[in-house]
């Protein structure tokens, strides 16, 4: 993200998911990227926008990519959730 001129955090605190998320949102965060046990097999991770909750997932660069896009007005959050498969949580 820095390398397309995005300002970023990452989050190692070692808090659940939820926290993490809810911490995110105060800031007034609008995405998140999740990187999982699953990203370390199939190189993808999940994106989440902050005012639907909705999740997207898809390989890394591609999601950084539809950052970009979004933050440079090129593209839209509904661009992004029709091309990429959305993501929802399973409880374990």
């Amino acid at each position: 993200l820095s390398s397309i001129g995005l300002i970023n955090r990452i989050d190692d605190s070692g808090a659940s998911i939820g926290k993490r998320y809810a911490r995110a949102d105060e800031l007034g965060t609008p995405f998140g990227i999740t990187v999982d046990i699953q990203s370390l097999d199939d190189q993808t991770v999940t994106l989440r926008e902050r005012d639907s909750m909705e999740q997207v997932r898809g390989p890394w660069q591609e999601i950084v990519d539809a950052v970009g896009a979004i933050s440079n007005g090129k593209e839209t959050w509904a661009d992004v959730c029709s091309r990429l498969p959305r993501f929802v949580e399973t409880e374990e």
